[in-house]
């Protein structure tokens, strides 16, 4: 049970104002259980002194109050679990002039020969465009992957289980070669370790005028 010493002030001022004016706060005896006084007056002000506090200061009330609906809703605590490890980031940059992916740890750091273009991968000029030029860096770059999955590079900032987050960014044939590798037996290895594809295709909504179309 809870004692009306833990109500909050503005309950016990607006009780203590009602007895004080009506005169019942020294003769007011109710029966109850063994945890409250006998008499409103103990309940309220300790039982040492049954004359009504002032009214022209606020009551003091005690620092934490009793709830009964967070009380009952309290929760067990919960149980430890192990944190789950954070994954990977190959981030895939694609325009309509090349294309880049890049393979970092889960700090942000980037993984030792974990970068790829259209350039690296020996196309030149508008082939770097181009659909296979995307799939080469994306073959290149699978294969990185399992490669890190195998033997996690700790020292680095490396973990384990690797998981991977996938990030595209850009428009481009990149992006779709990416994808079509990704779902084919290039990517057989490392489908299983992917837990996050993300687009982070940035879109312009309202901002200065756009450049004039290029016209061919």
């Amino acid at each position: 049970m809870v004692s009306l010493a833990q109500l909050r002030p503005s309950v016990l001022s607006a009780a203590r104002q009602y007895l004080h004016r009506a005169g019942l706060h020294e003769n007011a005896v109710f029966s109850r259980p063994a945890s409250f006084g006998t008499s409103l007056a103990d309940d309220m002000w300790g039982g040492e002194d049954s004359a009504a506090p002032p009214l022209d200061k606020p009551p003091m009330g005690p620092n934490t109050y009793y709830n009964p609906i967070t009380a009952i809703m309290q929760r067990e605590p919960k149980k430890d679990i192990a944190e789950r490890s954070k994954p990977y980031h190959l981030h895939v940059y694609t325009t309509h002039n090349n294309c880049r992916v890049v393979f970092t740890y889960p700090s942000g750091k980037l993984v030792k020969n974990g970068w790829w273009t259209s350039g690296s991968c020996g196309f030149k000029g508008a082939n770097k465009s181009s659909y296979e030029a995307g799939y080469q860096c994306a073959v290149r770059a699978f294969k990185r992957v399992e490669e890190e999955i195998a033997r996690p590079n700790f020292k680095d900032g490396g973990a384990s289980p690797v998981t991977l987050a996938l990030k595209f960014k850009g428009f481009g044939w990149g992006r779709e070669a990416v994808q079509k590798a990704f779902m084919t037996s290039e990517g057989d290895n490392i489908r299983s370790s992917v837990v996050v594809v993300e687009d982070r295709t940035p879109i312009k909504i309202g901002g200065t005028r756009a450049k004039k179309a290029r016209r061919l």
